[in-house]
């Protein structure tokens, strides 16, 4: 049967193949035609139930079938920063449109609030292709630089929030294409925290307290410990951050709630910091000697805990000692004899197990004393050791000479005895110094009197010795006597003020001594002096000097009776040669 196609039918069906495909591209639109990478964008104008592929710079990025609404979308992808053409065809294959699409950069920050030392993520999107000298900045200052951008402009760094005051603080980014202020910036709301070093201990415990995030310059800040105030009068820096410290208070043991509060921050805003009272001992001084007395100060122990006992090393030093309402005591004690180094002090109770309480050092210090302090050369000294290693060899020395040796008992003690030897006067060192380089000093005060002056016995001053030249001179003047023993000395020189000596001698031991053959001095005038010097080495001031004359005859003298008694001889010599004859008184004269 054949069907019959009414003209108007056919009619209709020419013209609209007759319309311009341009007038389906009008239909279809995208909206925004800006905006960031990850940012939704609208394509409108479809045909319901048709197939439509989107592009982004020539590359399928989304395909679908259309809804009724006509309407579908899509999220940019990661681009650089710039324009970008976007396609759509519906159907597949069919172009029916075509624009550009402008990528605007922009940064997201993770987290977008925290503290001071929080790691903040900072992510940009649409810069530059592999943009050269992006920077980050916080607060309008750099704080991460040289950040290395992809092709299609997206980077990503991290850095850790400085200390900045309690709000919000601005984040940005830049480099060589993108400008700062083509940037959004990010806000990261800072915080105030606080935090203790540390968190247990005992009482008196010196603990820091350090916070940041408070109000810039923020004053009237002040530590809460159980609701009472410990420290005050603290001011933040112009950064929100400050720092301080405070004793632990007399508490008993167990968790007390730490506080900060200032006239912008309140509790509320830090929260509660616990610390953790511990059964503590403390002992004061702690370093020291055998038998020096200590305090030891107890605290954290049970509210008026009973039978509580002191050790040392473990073993007891006191006892029946007993604690306040506040878990307090205190107590003193004498070292016992103990070893160089350091000691366990501790302490426990009839609540309180050894193995609770926080234990202090004592370090056990060497020290040796003389008696007595001060002498003579000679005289016993008693040297008494402490502090020293247990069963050790020691050596004692006086001025750095070795005067006797000896081994500690197990305590690190000694006992030895010697004489003062000779050699110093005035403050002496003695030292003693055990195998393993433990040391210890004290000083004996040698006595300085000097022993008396000398006097001249012969030759007296003015004298004349020997006949002539070469003459062996016996030199003599009064003993003196001294406790530490005595010797001389004695100079003889051709000046009066003995500034060259032609003979010196010391340590002479008899209060004469007489010239050798080589000194033999020749004819002439000599002065001569002597002086005692004690065993400490103390010496007496010199004699007053005496002149000697040496040869009562000089060699001038003696040429001059030679050539007398020449010509005596010649004389008696021409007389007795002459004719024997009567010799007038004429002859005679």
């Amino acid at each position: 049967m054949r069907i019959k196609v009414p003209a108007t039918v056919t009619l209709m069906l020419i013209l609209l193949s007759l319309i311009p495909a341009g007038a389906v591209y009008a239909a279809v639109g995208m909206s925004p035609t800006q905006g960031i990478v990850g940012q939704e964008v609208t394509i409108s104008g479809l045909t319901d139930g048709t197939s439509y592929t989107i592009k982004w710079d020539g590359v399928a990025i989304k395909s679908g079938l259309a809804g009724s609404t006509g309407y579908t979308s899509f999220f940019l992808p990661e681009s650089y920063s710039g324009e970008h053409a976007v396609a759509v065809e519906s159907p597949t294959g069919t172009q029916v449109f075509s624009g550009r699409f402008t990528v605007l950069p922009h940064i997201a920050v993770d987290p977008k609030l925290g503290v001071a030392g929080t790691t903040i993520t900072v992510v940009g999107h649409g810069f530059g292709v592999n943009e050269k000298n992006v920077a980050v900045t916080y607060d309008g200052l750099n704080i991460k630089t040289d950040v290395s951008v992809s092709e299609n402009g997206y980077w990503s760094t991290t850095f850790s929030a400085p200390a900045s005051s309690s709000g919000s603080h601005a984040i940005d980014a830049s480099g060589d294409i993108t400008k700062g202020s083509d940037v959004a910036d990010k806000d990261f709301k800072v915080s105030p925290t606080v935090k203790i070093d540390p968190i247990a201990g005992g009482v008196g415990t010196l603990v820091t307290v350090t916070a940041t995030g408070f109000a810039s310059a923020e004053t009237g800040l002040k530590i809460l410990y159980s609701g009472k105030e410990v420290r005050s009068g603290i001011t933040a820096e112009v950064n929100g951050s400050w720092s301080t410290s405070f004793a632990v208070p007399s508490s008993t043991r167990g968790s007390h709630i730490v506080n900060a509060q200032g006239n912008s921050t309140a509790v509320k805003d830090t929260g509660d910091l616990i610390f953790t009272v511990a059964p503590a001992c403390n002992i004061n001084p702690k370093t020291g000697y055998v038998e020096d007395t200590v305090k030891i100060d107890g605290s954290g122990f049970a509210n008026n805990e009973t039978s509580i006992e002191v050790t040392f090393d473990g073993n007891p030093l006191a006892s029946n000692i007993v604690a306040d309402d506040s878990g307090f005591w205190s107590t003193s004690i004498k070292l016992p004899p103990c070893v160089n180094g350091p000691h366990t002090v501790s302490a426990r109770g009839r609540m309180t197990a050894a193995s609770e309480v926080s234990a202090s050092t004592f370090t056990t210090q060497s020290q040796i004393t003389a008696v007595p302090k001060g002498g003579s050369v000679g005289i016993e000294i008693r040297i008494t050791g402490s502090g020293f290693s247990g069963s050790k060899d020691f050596n004692i020395s006086f001025e750095n000479t070795s005067v006797i040796s000896g081994t500690a008992n197990d305590s690190g003690s000694f006992a030895a005895i010697f004489k003062a030897p000779a050699g110093k006067s005035g403050s002496c060192n003695i030292t003693a110094t055990d195998i393993k380089n433990v040391t210890a000093s004290t000083i004996f005060n040698m006595e300085t009197t000097p022993p008396e002056v000398p006097k001249i016995s012969s030759p007296k001053d003015g004298a004349t010795v020997g006949f002539m030249g070469d003459t062996k001179v016996s030199f003599s003047w009064t003993a003196v006597a001294d406790p530490s023993g005595v010797f001389y000395s004695i100079e003889v020189s051709d000046q009066p003020n003995f500034v060259k000596t032609l003979i010196s001698h010391s340590k002479l031991t008899d209060s004469k001594y007489t010239l050798t053959e080589a000194e033999a001095v020749p004819n002439g005038e000599y002065y001569w002096r002597v002086r005692a010097i004690d065993g400490a080495g103390n010496a007496s001031d010199w004699t007053p000097a005496a002149k000697i004359k040496v040869g009562f005859i000089t060699t001038g003298m003696l040429i001059s009776i030679g050539v007398g008694v020449i010509v005596l001889i010649i004389v008696i010599i021409v007389l007795n040669r002459m004719p024997k004859k009567k010799r007038t008184k004429r002859d005679w004269e």
